[in-house]
């Protein structure tokens, strides 16, 4: 649809129109011609916004009281008039379209920063809940489990110590629903060998910017891609070059993404073990073999258990990760693989939910594809919650993606103490974690307000190599700056 919008705050327009977006994610802001026009006069002084919608003749109108709390600062006040304003537009427009998003006005990835910036203004828990449901336009049961989710991540944020991610950006065949930074090994194994050169390197650099800048390590985590694709020598040999520059010893965890069970064999697992990783995770994405097939993955169901049965013969914490949407599956053979997975018993589960991605090779066909509709979505997402719950499994970190199916939520559930530490830091982002590898994001957090520095690495794996030093002294640069 076409929105003509007229108001006395034109900065508010782009606000405006992501607003619009969250009802009516094909929202055009125009000039003229609309086929719908906007009245939105907003008193800045007074916090009020009064929101008039010419046909049909709607109107809604709200004065904030609440941002004379004291808690609240001047950029507070910036922020809380842009909410008001989503909140009204998302009012307006809830019963013209019959839709009543249940994040409200939250249209970011991370939506449980939302209750750590309240609960660092000194809000309440029974306070954030009102808020959520109250300025924030959350439906009951995503404020409960914002809410549950915020709670448990407390004591495990801090910004004294720093993480260290590793991609690898190499998997055995590219995933057609994947947007991460990797390539095939099927057209582009020659550029491994340069490639582990350049780790090599920035491994050996970080280490010693670590020991210059005195950081407490808390945990490592290697992904990708798969890191797991590397042969068994050359897998080993990284493990190797991070045991012999990070003290293991100190981490609270250390984590490999062996997301595709093909690549897991007993020598990388033994290899893991020796190196003192203490997580692993195998995602079989499906226990559905048709499904596999569709998907671009060439493994199989047997594939799965094989690698299990590896990571259950050690100590490792193992995760799993799981899609609900997936082309050609329906509620019933999304729970059936839950269920098939929950038998495995792991100690973490994550649902993702499947959504449209740039990066992806589905993107262009994505609305040609055979999904789920809505409300079917939702059910199935409701019942395996329940299910989760009755085996013992409490949701613990969150994120959600841009026209995400259903308009969910991706969780990862954990039993009772086998959260993952990284997961919470990397979502949350009140902790630096320095990118090493291809395409890996470094993320410097700074200050009481957590501002976030970012600068990631080149994704090509060639272009990685060519380019590892200048990045490493750009990198060591910019730490020393906003960490010394």
């Amino acid at each position: 649809m076409r929105y003509k919008i007229e108001t006395n705050f034109p900065e508010q327009l782009p606000n405006i129109e992501a607003a619009l977006k969250i009802i009516d994610p094909q929202a055009q802001v125009v000039a003229d011609n609309g086929d719908f026009s906007l009245l939105i006069d907003i008193d800045a002084s007074s916090f009020g916004v009064k929101i008039q919608l010419s046909a049909p003749q709607v109107s809604w109108s709200f004065n904030d009281q609440e941002i004379n709390d004291r808690r609240y600062n001047l950029e507070d006040r910036k922020q809380r008039l842009k909410e008001i304003v989503r909140l009204g537009i998302i009012n307006i427009f809830k019963a013209i379209f019959d839709k009543n998003p249940p994040w409200g006005i939250l249209s970011g990835v991370r939506p449980t920063k939302i209750y750590h910036y309240l609960r660092d203004k000194g809000f309440s828990g029974q306070e954030i809940q009102e808020r959520l449901l109250q300025n924030y336009g959350l439906s009951p049961a995503k404020a409960k489990l914002l809410l549950e989710i915020g709670q448990l991540q407390e004591k495990f944020i801090n910004n004294q110590t720093i993480s260290i991610y590793v991609g690898i950006p190499f998997c055995p065949t590219r995933c057609h629903y994947c947007s991460f930074p990797a390539v095939s090994l099927e057209t582009h194994r020659h550029l491994v060998g340069n490639f582990l050169k350049g780790l090599e390197l920035e491994i050996k650099a970080t280490s010693a910017l670590c020991g210059e800048l005195g950081f407490n390590i808390e945990s490592i985590y290697i992904g990708g891609g798969t890191p797991t694709s590397l042969d068994d020598d050359s897998f080993a040999q990284v493990l190797r070059w991070i045991t012999d520059a990070f003290d293991i010893r100190r981490l609270s965890e250390f984590t490999v993404e062996a997301g595709r069970p093909e690549t897991v064999s007993k020598a990388k697992i033994e290899a893991m073990v020796a190196s003192g990783v203490n997580r692993i995770s195998i995602n079989p994405q499906t226990m559905q073999t048709a499904t596999l097939r569709g998907i671009g993955r060439n493994h199989s169901i047997a594939d799965i258990y094989n690698a299990v049965d590896l990571v259950k013969a050690t100590n490792l914490i193992l995760n799993m990760d799981l899609i609900l949407g997936l082309p050609n599956e329906t509620g019933t053979m999304f729970l059936d693989s839950l269920q098939k997975v929950i038998a495995i018993d792991p100690e973490n589960i994550t649902v993702h939910t499947l959504a449209p991605k740039r990066a992806a090779s589905w993107h262009k066909e994505f609305d040609e594809l055979n999904l789920l509709q809505s409300q079917e979505l939702v059910n199935a997402h409701g019942i395996a919650v329940d299910l989760l719950q009755q085996h013992g499994f409490i949701p613990y970190y969150l994120y959600r993606q841009r026209a995400i199916l259903g308009d969910l939520e991706n969780i990862g559930y954990a039993k009772r103490g086998t959260e993952s530490v990284y997961n919470i830091q990397m979502m949350e982002e009140r902790q630096t974690i320095l990118g090493l590898g291809g395409g890996a994001v470094t993320k410097w957090v700074v200050g009481p307000d957590f501002k976030v520095s970012r600068h990631q690495n080149p994704k090509c794996p060639a272009t990685y190599y060519q380019r590892v030093s200048e990045d490493i002294v750009k990198k060591a640069q910019l730490t020393r700056i906003l960490l010394s």
